[in-house]
């Protein structure tokens, strides 16, 4: 933290001094300020990709307000930082109104200010008045940024509205949530026949990607996709915004969707993406059922975060993926079953991945050290601290430990109880 800034007069600013305390906490204020924002705007509750985003956006607008007041910086010559120019090009893209962008910095502006002064006030600075002032004239910084990201905001706006996407995106909502769609008409739009199998495949960007071309990497996804399934006709790619997208391909009844075998693709080819496979069905309610379930696929494999295969089948996680939607009795039977196993801590962790791969590989000890990448002993250390330590019963209570440890596995820190 820098020293004191001096007034003319050699007194310490008080703007500053406060400024410098917030600035101390900033990690709180953050959270807290991220906390309001998606509780105040509807429009900004976010799924976990664009929650990380607005949580950058916040984070680097608050570090360079702090900066520009600490440092007495002209608020004119400070431009909008690079996440809060990345966070407005998204919301542009999913049709978040600008509105509810702006609001959002109405809002932290707010508390910003409140946070400033409350902390002038409670160090008992001398010259409020001058401090009131003071903090006014530095919403410039704000008009600034607004601007700024105002006009970023509608630049890509256009440019998403106008692009080739939106007819297809257009024709796919009315076939995912219009019971009457004029199915014909939706045919001829997508080129696309209904009358077959689909599989549906969600596949988002994953990694550096800042040199990366996003069209390019989906295309390539879906030629991938296209041979190793072994699909037929033309294949449907819709981008859901810059980073995320979807493809339909048309398969025959029953393909087999083997995630370890597109996983191995995916690798040899170096695409920087991750990938959610839906189920293969028939028909339009094929259609829509396959993209529920690749949704659920995707929504599970961002719960797990960065542990999470590069690939996940729905149909190998249907049953932790179907309960998506009932968070708090997943946690209270994950520590009904495990109970402090169930706690939120690395050792417990590595207990707990252990013993589900055990009870996976049927008990095999060999296999689950294969899996694992470990030595024999270690596994049978580890099973054995678990059952001994945790209490655990493998032959009366197999099925609902396994399923437990799957839970974990998937959802972590969501149905975990920390310390």
């Amino acid at each position: 933290m820098s020293g004191p800034v001096q007034r003319p007069d050699g007194a310490p600013d008080p703007v500053v001094l406060a400024a410098q305390v917030i600035q101390a906490n900033r990690d709180e204020v953050i959270a807290g300020l991220v906390a309001t924002t998606e509780a105040e705007i509807a429009q900004l509750e976010h799924d976990e990709s664009l929650h990380g985003l607005l949580e950058a956006s916040l984070t680097e607008d608050i570090v360079t307000a702090l900066h520009v007041i600490i440092n007495r910086i002209d608020p004119q010559t400070v431009d909008a930082p690079a996440s809060a120019v990345s966070y407005a090009r998204r919301l542009a893209q999913r049709d978040v109104p600008l509105s509810a962008l702006l609001r959002a910095y109405r809002i932290g502006h707010a508390q910003s200010l409140d946070l400033v002064l409350g902390e002038a006030v409670r160090l008992g600075l001398p010259d409020p008045a001058g401090t009131v002032i003071t903090l006014v004239s530095l919403s410039a910084f704000l008009d600034r940024v607004c601007d700024q990201i105002g006009r970023v905001y509608e630049e890509e706006r256009e440019r998403w509205v106008g692009g080739r996407s939106v007819l297809r995106q257009y024709w796919v909502n009315q076939l995912l949530d219009n019971p009457r769609v004029d199915l014909r008409q939706a045919e001829a739009a997508l080129d696309r026949r209904l009358s077959g199998s689909h599989l549906a495949v969600e596949g988002w960007l994953h990694g550096t990607t800042a040199t990366v071309d996003p069209g390019a990497v989906f295309d390539r996804l879906t030629s991938l996709l296209y041979t190793v399934l072994h699909a037929t006709g033309r294949p449907l790619l819709v981008h859901t915004d810059e980073a995320d997208a979807r493809i339909w391909l048309a398969v025959r009844p029953g393909c087999p969707v083997d995630p370890d075998t597109v996983a191995a693709e995916l690798g040899d080819a170096a695409l920087p993406v991750r990938v959610a496979l839906g189920i293969v069905r028939p028909g339009l309610d094929g259609f829509r059922r396959s993209t529920r379930a690749a949704a659920r696929a995707k929504a599970l494999a961002l719960s797990a975060g960065a542990g999470t295969p590069k690939v996940v089948a729905f149909t190998r996680v249907a049953p932790v993926a179907l309960l998506a939607d009932e968070p708090r009795e997943l946690a209270d039977f994950v520590f009904d079953t495990l109970g402090d196993l169930a706690v939120d801590d690395r050792r417990r962790e590595l207990l707990r991945e252990t013993l589900r791969v055990f009870l996976a590989t049927n008990r095999s000890y060999a296999a689950t050290a294969d899996r694992l990448m470990v030595h024999r002993n270690t596994v049978h250390y580890r099973v054995q601290r678990a059952v001994d330590h945790y209490h655990l019963d493998l032959d009366a209570n197999a099925f609902d430990l396994h399923f437990a440890l799957t839970i974990c596995r998937w959802h972590g820190s969501k149905v975990l109880r920390r310390k």
